[in-house]
């Protein structure tokens, strides 16, 4: 099964991501893969409380980039925390169009339960300069390709949840 969670930044996505996912473990220890790169005191804070909610609950991978070939062999459901940063880190380290996307088919055929969290960015207005319309665009590009091919995609909103599929 694949799910996919969008929403807005510190819309409760990453809470109930972790909610589906123990639900999906069936009593085994999920993985964690964390993407966000430890780039500056504030970041590592939010990891931090991140790492601290979390406790011993999963398995963490900390894996910026190569997301799909660190979770090749893995059999236990994977929560993806999250794919806004990855694609940040992705852009940042200069990939192309055709390896990012590459990377989203990569995870999408993973065989074990997957839970993907990104962050819904196309809600404001279209931004001055070319990287951020980079971003935005495949940001939303990423979420309908995600869309189509999950299981399930739910939208969170002040906490709340709405299936949308």
């Amino acid at each position: 099964m694949k799910i996919l969670i969008t929403g807005g930044v510190k819309s409760g996505k990453s809470r109930h991501a972790e909610k589906i996912i123990m639900e999906l473990s069936c009593g085994f220890k999920p993985v964690y893969l964390a993407t966000t790169e430890l780039i500056d005191l504030e970041m590592k804070k939010r990891i931090s409380k991140h790492r601290q909610r979390r406790g011993n609950t999963f398995e963490t991978i900390e894996e910026p980039l190569c997301l799909a070939s660190e979770l090749k062999n893995i059999q236990s459901p994977v929560l993806i925390e999250c794919l806004t940063m990855w694609l940040n880190n992705a852009l940042h380290h200069k990939y192309s169009e055709k390896k990012i996307f590459a990377e989203i088919d990569n995870l999408l055929s993973l065989e074990c339960d997957v839970v993907f969290v990104l962050n819904e960015v196309g809600l404001g207005i279209i931004p001055e300069n070319h990287l951020s319309r980079k971003f935005l665009d495949f940001s939303g590009r990423i979420a309908q390709k995600l869309g189509e091919a999950c299981d399930g995609v739910i939208w969170c909103v002040a906490g709340n949840t709405i299936r949308i599929k």
